[in-house]
Protein backbone atom coordinates (compact mmCIF):
# COMPACT_ATOMS: atom_id res chain seq x y z
CA UNK A 1 0.00 0.00 0.00
CA UNK A 2 3.03 2.43 0.49
CA UNK A 3 3.81 1.71 -3.29
CA UNK A 4 0.44 2.33 -4.51
CA UNK A 5 -0.20 5.35 -2.14
CA UNK A 6 3.52 6.59 -3.03
CA UNK A 7 2.45 6.62 -6.84
CA UNK A 8 1.83 10.47 -7.38
CA UNK A 9 -1.00 10.98 -10.95
CA UNK A 10 0.03 13.50 -13.11
CA UNK A 11 -2.62 15.23 -15.16
CA UNK A 12 -2.92 18.00 -17.35
CA UNK A 13 -3.52 20.52 -14.49
CA UNK A 14 0.07 19.94 -13.81
CA UNK A 15 1.48 20.90 -16.27
CA UNK A 16 -0.49 24.48 -16.05
CA UNK A 17 0.73 24.69 -12.77
CA UNK A 18 3.93 24.13 -13.85
CA UNK A 19 3.98 26.84 -15.93
CA UNK A 20 2.13 29.24 -14.30
CA UNK A 21 4.86 28.88 -11.33
CA UNK A 22 7.75 28.91 -13.20
CA UNK A 23 6.43 32.45 -14.64
CA UNK A 24 6.18 33.85 -10.71
CA UNK A 25 9.61 32.72 -10.50
CA UNK A 26 11.07 34.34 -13.43
CA UNK A 27 9.41 37.57 -11.98
CA UNK A 28 11.41 37.72 -8.43
CA UNK A 29 14.54 37.35 -9.94
CA UNK A 30 13.82 39.92 -12.40
CA UNK A 31 16.23 42.98 -11.65
CA UNK A 32 15.53 46.81 -12.42
CA UNK A 33 17.39 48.40 -15.63
CA UNK A 34 18.87 51.21 -16.14
CA UNK A 35 19.77 51.85 -19.87
CA UNK A 36 20.42 48.29 -19.87
CA UNK A 37 22.25 47.72 -17.06
CA UNK A 38 20.89 46.08 -13.82
CA UNK A 39 20.98 48.28 -10.29
CA UNK A 40 23.15 46.34 -7.90
CA UNK A 41 20.90 43.20 -6.76
CA UNK A 42 17.67 45.34 -7.03
CA UNK A 43 14.75 43.29 -7.74
CA UNK A 44 11.03 44.36 -9.45
CA UNK A 45 8.06 44.08 -7.32
CA UNK A 46 7.15 40.76 -7.46
CA UNK A 47 3.40 39.12 -8.24
CA UNK A 48 1.32 36.25 -6.42
CA UNK A 49 0.18 32.83 -7.81
CA UNK A 50 -3.56 32.41 -6.45
CA UNK A 51 -4.74 28.64 -6.57
CA UNK A 52 -7.97 27.54 -5.59
CA UNK A 53 -9.80 24.54 -5.20
CA UNK A 54 -12.67 22.22 -3.41
CA UNK A 55 -11.63 20.12 -0.66
CA UNK A 56 -9.87 17.10 -1.74
CA UNK A 57 -9.50 18.27 -5.97
CA UNK A 58 -5.76 17.83 -4.79
CA UNK A 59 -4.52 20.90 -5.19
CA UNK A 60 -1.87 20.84 -1.73
CA UNK A 61 -0.57 17.00 -3.34
CA UNK A 62 0.00 18.64 -6.56
CA UNK A 63 2.02 21.89 -5.53
CA UNK A 64 3.75 19.99 -2.62
CA UNK A 65 5.17 17.60 -5.20
CA UNK A 66 6.04 20.53 -7.95
CA UNK A 67 8.29 21.70 -4.69
CA UNK A 68 9.75 19.06 -3.79
CA UNK A 69 10.51 18.19 -7.58
CA UNK A 70 11.03 22.07 -8.88
CA UNK A 71 15.22 22.12 -9.73
CA UNK A 72 15.13 25.67 -8.59
CA UNK A 73 14.06 24.45 -5.21
CA UNK A 74 16.75 22.49 -3.42
CA UNK A 75 16.27 21.49 0.21
CA UNK A 76 12.58 22.66 0.05
CA UNK A 77 11.14 21.96 3.60
CA UNK A 78 14.09 21.75 5.21
CA UNK A 79 15.32 24.27 7.78
CA UNK A 80 18.72 25.97 6.83
CA UNK A 81 18.76 24.91 3.43
CA UNK A 82 18.57 28.23 2.20
CA UNK A 83 15.32 26.89 -0.61
CA UNK A 84 14.02 30.16 -2.07
CA UNK A 85 11.03 29.33 -1.18
CA UNK A 86 9.17 28.08 2.46
CA UNK A 87 5.59 26.99 2.84
CA UNK A 88 3.46 27.95 5.76
CA UNK A 89 -0.14 26.54 6.24
CA UNK A 90 -2.56 28.29 7.95
CA UNK A 91 -4.14 27.34 10.76
CA UNK A 92 -8.00 27.24 12.05
CA UNK A 93 -8.38 29.94 13.47
CA UNK A 94 -6.28 32.02 12.76
CA UNK A 95 -4.70 35.79 13.41
CA UNK A 96 -2.47 37.93 11.44
CA UNK A 97 0.02 37.72 14.10
CA UNK A 98 -0.84 33.94 14.53
CA UNK A 99 0.15 33.71 10.86
CA UNK A 100 3.22 36.19 11.19
CA UNK A 101 4.10 33.76 14.18
CA UNK A 102 4.15 31.08 11.64
CA UNK A 103 5.86 32.62 9.12
CA UNK A 104 8.97 33.20 11.04
CA UNK A 105 8.79 29.92 12.70
CA UNK A 106 9.02 28.14 8.86
CA UNK A 107 12.21 31.11 8.18
CA UNK A 108 13.82 29.22 10.92
CA UNK A 109 13.40 32.18 13.86
CA UNK A 110 10.89 31.43 16.17
CA UNK A 111 9.86 34.09 18.68
CA UNK A 112 10.95 33.36 22.43
CA UNK A 113 8.84 36.19 23.76
CA UNK A 114 5.84 37.66 22.69
CA UNK A 115 5.75 40.81 20.11
CA UNK A 116 2.77 43.04 18.82
CA UNK A 117 1.79 42.29 15.60
CA UNK A 118 3.20 45.11 14.19
CA UNK A 119 6.76 44.13 15.26
CA UNK A 120 5.99 40.50 14.20
CA UNK A 121 6.00 41.97 10.34
CA UNK A 122 8.71 43.99 10.70
CA UNK A 123 10.64 40.86 12.25
CA UNK A 124 9.33 38.65 8.96
CA UNK A 125 10.81 41.47 6.51
CA UNK A 126 14.15 41.67 8.53
CA UNK A 127 14.49 37.73 8.15
CA UNK A 128 13.20 36.84 4.43
CA UNK A 129 16.89 38.02 2.92
CA UNK A 130 18.43 36.45 5.88
CA UNK A 131 16.67 33.46 5.12
CA UNK A 132 17.24 33.40 1.23
CA UNK A 133 13.38 33.48 0.78
CA UNK A 134 12.23 34.80 -2.56
CA UNK A 135 8.27 33.19 -2.35
CA UNK A 136 6.18 32.25 0.04
CA UNK A 137 3.95 29.76 -0.30
CA UNK A 138 0.38 30.47 1.98
CA UNK A 139 -1.66 27.22 2.15
CA UNK A 140 -5.34 26.96 3.30
CA UNK A 141 -5.24 31.01 3.76
CA UNK A 142 -9.48 31.11 3.83
CA UNK A 143 -8.58 30.17 7.03
CA UNK A 144 -7.21 33.57 7.75
CA UNK A 145 -9.80 35.80 5.57
CA UNK A 146 -13.11 33.50 6.39
CA UNK A 147 -14.56 35.40 9.18
CA UNK A 148 -12.58 38.18 9.21
CA UNK A 149 -13.82 41.71 10.24
CA UNK A 150 -13.54 44.47 7.52
CA UNK A 151 -10.46 45.91 9.90
CA UNK A 152 -9.15 42.62 9.77
CA UNK A 153 -9.39 42.27 6.07
CA UNK A 154 -7.80 45.46 5.59
CA UNK A 155 -4.72 44.87 8.02
CA UNK A 156 -4.74 41.18 5.75
CA UNK A 157 -4.21 43.12 2.35
CA UNK A 158 -1.84 45.41 3.63
CA UNK A 159 0.39 42.56 5.52
CA UNK A 160 0.18 40.93 1.97
CA UNK A 161 1.03 44.05 -0.36
CA UNK A 162 3.90 44.89 2.04
CA UNK A 163 5.94 41.53 1.18
CA UNK A 164 4.98 42.18 -2.54
CA UNK A 165 6.25 45.45 -3.11
CA UNK A 166 9.08 45.66 -0.39
CA UNK A 167 11.72 47.94 -1.92
CA UNK A 168 14.76 46.18 -0.22
CA UNK A 169 13.56 42.32 -0.64
CA UNK A 170 9.86 41.96 -2.75
CA UNK A 171 8.58 38.31 -2.33
CA UNK A 172 6.45 36.33 -4.69
CA UNK A 173 3.06 34.96 -2.97
CA UNK A 174 1.68 31.62 -3.66
CA UNK A 175 -1.51 31.28 -1.83
CA UNK A 176 -3.79 28.37 -2.09
CA UNK A 177 -7.33 27.68 -0.46
CA UNK A 178 -11.02 27.08 -1.18
CA UNK A 179 -13.07 28.98 -4.41
CA UNK A 180 -14.24 31.64 -1.79
CA UNK A 181 -10.53 32.83 -1.14
CA UNK A 182 -10.60 34.43 -4.72
CA UNK A 183 -13.20 37.68 -3.83
CA UNK A 184 -10.85 38.80 -0.72
CA UNK A 185 -7.12 38.33 -2.84
CA UNK A 186 -9.24 40.40 -6.04
CA UNK A 187 -9.40 43.65 -3.04
CA UNK A 188 -6.01 43.09 -2.93
CA UNK A 189 -4.84 45.66 -5.37
CA UNK A 190 -1.52 44.37 -6.12
CA UNK A 191 -2.44 40.85 -6.63
CA UNK A 192 -5.89 41.68 -8.93
CA UNK A 193 -3.56 43.89 -10.60
CA UNK A 194 -0.46 41.56 -11.17
CA UNK A 195 -1.54 38.37 -9.59
CA UNK A 196 -2.33 34.99 -11.58
CA UNK A 197 -5.79 33.48 -10.64
CA UNK A 198 -5.31 29.46 -11.12
CA UNK A 199 -8.57 26.83 -10.15
CA UNK A 200 -8.19 23.09 -9.76
CA UNK A 201 -10.64 21.71 -12.29
CA UNK A 202 -13.13 19.05 -11.48
CA UNK A 203 -13.49 16.09 -13.21
CA UNK A 204 -15.95 15.70 -16.17
CA UNK A 205 -18.26 12.58 -17.28
CA UNK A 206 -17.42 11.51 -19.68
CA UNK A 207 -14.32 13.11 -20.66
CA UNK A 208 -12.16 11.86 -18.06
CA UNK A 209 -13.58 8.32 -18.31
CA UNK A 210 -10.26 6.63 -19.74
CA UNK A 211 -8.03 8.54 -17.07
CA UNK A 212 -10.00 7.38 -14.26
CA UNK A 213 -10.08 3.85 -15.65
CA UNK A 214 -6.04 3.81 -16.29
CA UNK A 215 -5.91 5.08 -12.82
CA UNK A 216 -7.70 2.25 -11.61
CA UNK A 217 -5.90 -0.16 -13.34
CA UNK A 218 -2.87 0.97 -13.15
CA UNK A 219 -3.13 1.60 -9.14
CA UNK A 220 -4.36 -1.97 -8.64
CA UNK A 221 -0.87 -3.20 -10.79
CA UNK A 222 1.34 -1.87 -8.23
CA UNK A 223 -0.53 -3.47 -5.67
CA UNK A 224 0.04 -6.56 -7.45
CA UNK A 225 -4.20 -6.97 -7.72
CA UNK A 226 -5.70 -8.35 -10.89
CA UNK A 227 -8.91 -6.74 -11.87
CA UNK A 228 -11.98 -8.14 -12.79
CA UNK A 229 -13.20 -7.86 -16.26
CA UNK A 230 -14.58 -5.13 -17.28
CA UNK A 231 -14.20 -3.14 -13.31
CA UNK A 232 -12.12 -0.37 -14.59
CA UNK A 233 -14.64 0.72 -17.16
CA UNK A 234 -17.79 0.37 -14.73
CA UNK A 235 -16.54 1.36 -12.13
CA UNK A 236 -14.76 4.39 -12.97
CA UNK A 237 -17.50 6.52 -14.11
CA UNK A 238 -19.68 5.89 -10.33
CA UNK A 239 -15.83 6.65 -8.85
CA UNK A 240 -16.06 10.13 -10.23
CA UNK A 241 -19.69 10.81 -9.26
CA UNK A 242 -18.97 8.92 -5.50
CA UNK A 243 -15.67 11.44 -5.02
CA UNK A 244 -18.03 14.58 -5.99
CA UNK A 245 -15.91 14.63 -9.30
CA UNK A 246 -12.45 15.74 -7.02
CA UNK A 247 -9.16 13.83 -8.25
CA UNK A 248 -7.99 13.58 -4.19
CA UNK A 249 -11.43 11.88 -3.09
CA UNK A 250 -11.46 9.63 -6.10
CA UNK A 251 -8.07 8.56 -5.18
CA UNK A 252 -8.77 7.95 -2.05
CA UNK A 253 -11.67 5.87 -2.50
CA UNK A 254 -9.33 3.73 -5.10
CA UNK A 255 -6.58 3.67 -2.48
CA UNK A 256 -9.31 2.36 -0.12
CA UNK A 257 -10.74 -0.24 -2.60
CA UNK A 258 -7.21 -1.40 -3.55
CA UNK A 259 -6.32 -1.94 0.40
CA UNK A 260 -9.71 -4.30 0.67
CA UNK A 261 -8.75 -6.70 -2.20
CA UNK A 262 -4.80 -6.96 -0.79
CA UNK A 263 -6.30 -7.84 2.55
CA UNK A 264 -8.21 -10.43 1.03
CA UNK A 265 -5.86 -11.39 -2.08
CA UNK A 266 -8.46 -10.94 -3.93
CA UNK A 267 -8.82 -9.77 -7.67
CA UNK A 268 -10.20 -6.28 -7.48
CA UNK A 269 -14.12 -6.04 -8.29
CA UNK A 270 -17.02 -3.51 -7.38
CA UNK A 271 -17.60 -5.10 -4.19
CA UNK A 272 -14.39 -3.45 -2.70
CA UNK A 273 -15.24 0.16 -4.23
CA UNK A 274 -18.96 -0.74 -2.69
CA UNK A 275 -17.77 -1.75 1.31
CA UNK A 276 -15.40 1.32 0.37
CA UNK A 277 -17.95 3.79 0.23
CA UNK A 278 -19.91 2.31 3.21
CA UNK A 279 -16.95 1.95 5.77
CA UNK A 280 -16.35 6.20 4.52
CA UNK A 281 -20.12 7.72 4.34
CA UNK A 282 -22.32 4.72 6.46
CA UNK A 283 -24.58 4.99 4.01
CA UNK A 284 -27.18 1.84 3.07
CA UNK A 285 -27.49 0.43 -0.07
CA UNK A 286 -30.09 2.63 -1.92
CA UNK A 287 -27.55 5.39 -1.65
CA UNK A 288 -24.39 3.38 -2.51
CA UNK A 289 -23.20 4.78 -6.16
CA UNK A 290 -21.23 1.44 -6.55
CA UNK A 291 -24.27 -1.12 -6.22
CA UNK A 292 -27.19 1.37 -6.60
CA UNK A 293 -28.99 1.56 -10.12
CA UNK A 294 -29.77 5.18 -10.22
CA UNK A 295 -26.16 6.38 -9.10
CA UNK A 296 -26.42 8.90 -11.20
CA UNK A 297 -28.58 10.45 -9.36
CA UNK A 298 -27.70 10.23 -5.86
CA UNK A 299 -26.32 13.25 -3.70
CA UNK A 300 -23.06 12.09 -2.94
CA UNK A 301 -22.13 14.70 -0.15
CA UNK A 302 -24.34 13.65 1.86
CA UNK A 303 -23.01 10.42 4.48
CA UNK A 304 -25.13 8.13 6.83
CA UNK A 305 -28.33 7.93 5.08
CA UNK A 306 -31.36 5.25 4.50
CA UNK A 307 -33.57 5.38 1.93
CA UNK A 308 -36.32 3.78 3.57
CA UNK A 309 -37.59 3.66 6.73
CA UNK A 310 -35.67 0.06 7.87
CA UNK A 311 -31.90 0.11 7.89
CA UNK A 312 -30.98 -1.41 4.94
CA UNK A 313 -28.00 -3.54 4.49
CA UNK A 314 -25.34 -3.26 2.00
CA UNK A 315 -26.26 -6.51 0.54
CA UNK A 316 -29.48 -5.93 -0.27
CA UNK A 317 -28.42 -5.64 -3.82
CA UNK A 318 -25.64 -7.89 -3.70
CA UNK A 319 -25.41 -11.17 -5.10
CA UNK A 320 -26.72 -14.01 -2.30
CA UNK A 321 -23.70 -15.70 -1.50
CA UNK A 322 -21.22 -12.96 -2.36
CA UNK A 323 -18.18 -12.30 0.01
CA UNK A 324 -19.62 -8.76 0.75
CA UNK A 325 -23.23 -9.77 1.14
CA UNK A 326 -21.95 -12.48 4.04
CA UNK A 327 -19.73 -9.08 5.47
CA UNK A 328 -22.71 -6.75 5.51
CA UNK A 329 -24.96 -9.70 7.40
CA UNK A 330 -22.28 -9.87 10.19
CA UNK A 331 -21.52 -6.64 10.44
CA UNK A 332 -25.82 -6.08 11.04
CA UNK A 333 -25.58 -8.39 13.70
CA UNK A 334 -23.11 -7.66 15.40
CA UNK A 335 -24.81 -3.57 15.54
Amino acid sequence: MEKVKGRYLKTEWDDELLRRFTALLRTVVTRHMVKGSPIGDRRREARALVVVGEAGTGKTESLNRLFLTHPSLPGYGQLGSRCPLATVTVPAPCTLKTLGMGILQALGYPLARDLKEHLIWARIHEQLPRAGVLLLHLDEMHNLTDGANVGQLANIRKALKGLMVSREWPVGLIISGLPGLVPEMQEIDEIRRRGRFLRVPLLNLPDDLELVEKVIKGLATIGGLEVREDVDSSMAPRLIHAALYRFGVMVELLHEAIELAVSTGAPLDSEHFAIAYTDRTGCSAPMNPFVAANWADLDCSLVLVNESSRVPSLSDDLPKGSKMRRTQRKRGTER
